[in-house]
Formats: C-alpha cells, sequence, structure tokens
C-alpha cells in the first residue's frame, strides 16, 4: 500500500465522521428546539392558568367591594331619611318642653339672692312652690327620646339632657326658697347647677358662664341657641356627607391595591416573556 492509497483512506474516514457529526449536531439543535418550545408552552400554559385565577379572584373582590359599597349608600341614605324625622320630632320636644317649663324661674333673675326669702315670706309667691315642685317637672320632662336616640347624634342629646337638667335643678332651687329653705349660696353656685352645666358644657363655655355670672335667661336662651344651631348643622347633612367621602377614598384606595397587586403584575410579566 502506498502513502497515497492510505492518505484516500485517512480523508474517506474523517470525511465520515465529519458527515455524522453534522447530522449529531443538526439533530441534537433540532431537538434542543422542539423541547424548548415545549418547555415554554408549558410554562406559558401554567402562567396563563394562574394569571386567569388572579383575574377571576380579582373580579369577583371587585364586584364584593361594589356591591358593599352600593349597600353602604342605600343605607346611609334611609339612615337620613329617618334622622331628619327624629330631629323634626326632637325640636318639637323641645318646644313643648320650654314652653310648659315653669316661667316661676325668671324671678331668680328678678331678685337677688339675698331676697330669695321672698319667695316664701311674701304671699304674692303664694302659688311658686306648687308650680315648681317635682311632680310638676316630672310630668312636663319629655319620656320618649329614648326612641328617637339610634338617629340622634351624641351632642344633641347631651344638648337637650342638659337643658331639661338646668330647667329641673334650676325649678328645685325655687321650690326650696318657696318652702322656706332658702339655700344661703346664689343658684349659680348650686351643687347640681355646677355638675350639670360642667358636664354638658365645653370648659370655656363653663367658664364663661361663671364669670360673666350669666342670668337664668341668658343661660337657657344659650342653650336654646346650640341646640337649634346644632339641628341646623345635621340635617344639612354636612356630617354624613364628610364621612360618605371618607368611604369613597378609602374604597378607591382598595380597588387602586387590587389593580397594582404585585402577584398580578409578576403573572403578567411572566406571561409576557413566554409569549416572546
Amino acid at each position: 500500500m502506498t502513502w497515497a492509497d492510505t492518505f484516500q483512506i485517512i480523508t474517506a474516514a474523517l470525511g465520515a465522521v465529519g458527515g455524522s457529526a453534522l447530522i449529531i449536531f443538526g439533530l441534537s439543535s433540532w431537538l434542543g428546539k422542539v423541547w424548548a418550545n415545549r418547555i415554554l408552552e408549558q410554562d406559558k400554559f401554567k402562567y396563563s392558568q394562574e394569571l386567569e385565577s388572579l383575574r377571576s379572584a380579582t373580579q369577583n373582590f371587585h364586584s364584593s367591594l361594589s356591591l358593599t359599597n352600593a349597600t353602604y349608600f342605600e343605607t346611609k341614605k334611609a339612615f337620613a331619611e329617618k334622622r331628619v324625622q327624629a330631629i323634626s320630632e326632637v325640636w318639637k320636644r323641645f318646644i313643648e318642653f320650654r314652653d310648659k317649663s315653669p316661667s316661676e324661674i325668671i324671678w331668680l333673675d328678678i331678685l337677688v339672692q339675698e331676697e330669695y326669702g321672698e319667695f316664701s315670706s311674701n304671699p304674692k309667691f303664694n302659688g311658686f312652690e306648687k308650680g315648681t315642685e317635682l311632680g310638676a317637672i316630672c310630668d312636663i320632662i319629655p319620656k320618649e327620646l329614648d326612641i328617637l336616640r339610634p338617629f340622634m347624634d351624641d351632642i344633641t342629646y347631651q344638648l337637650f339632657g342638659t337643658y331639661t337638667a338646668t330647667v329641673a335643678r334650676l325649678c328645685f332651687y325655687l321650690n326650696k326658697c318657696c318652702s322656706g329653705n332658702t339655700p344661703e349660696y346664689d343658684w349659680r353656685n348650686d351643687d347640681g347647677v355646677i355638675r350639670i352645666l360642667s358636664a354638658g358644657l365645653p370648659e370655656e363655655e363653663y367658664q364663661q358662664f361663671q364669670n360673666e355670672k350669666w342670668s337664668v335667661q341668658i343661660l337657657l336662651n344659650f342653650l336654646q341657641f346650640r341646640i337649634s344651631n346644632h339641628l341646623k348643622s345635621i340635617a344639612t347633612g354636612a356630617d354624613l356627607a364628610k364621612e360618605a367621602m371618607e368611604h369613597a377614598i378609602e374604597f378607591s384606595k382598595v380597588i387602586t391595591a387590587i389593580r397594582d397587586d404585585e402577584t398580578l403584575k409578576k403573572a403578567n410579566k411572566a406571561l409576557h416573556r413566554t409569549s416572546r
């Protein structure tokens, strides 16, 4: 065998091996692409399912929130209508009580504390004791305000209670004078009056009452003014409007949080990657 023959055999062998290598490389590349596509399709299907599940859950939650929101406003509307009726009834009861209150207590302004003994010694005041006795006051104090309590705010209830309790305590004080047990202190310093007003008025207003030594008429007019103004304020629904606005803001925040949910954003990104 010559060198030429040997060279031809080696060249043929290398050529055969080289062809096989090319075939193997081609098959490997094709199989790699096939499996890669299968994996990508599987991932795409997986993330699509997860995304659809998240979207469904989000939509259900969004629908529930919308229903809750609608129910809230419908309930508030019904409550507002009931409260307007309650306000009208409260003012009616207040006027009735004010008009039935014994006018005799105004004489605590006409006379000074040193003259309060006149209520028991002067025949002109003989009818005052009966008009200010405990039974007479109990008969005119409204008994059914608690029925309206669910539709009244606490300030209304407090102001009304302060007014009726003040009138009752002034009657009690005057009645003691009429019965001959005249207190040695002015009605403004009566423990009952102090307790009622200090609990029913802000500290600043109570101090103003004491420092300026309000008369009975000024005090009762002030309390009536406070009740009237407060009822006007809540009748406009300003507080309910504020509450509704705060609710709407919180509802908006919840919806925004759902839309910005990190899990949903990640699923969207993964789906986007697999679709390339």
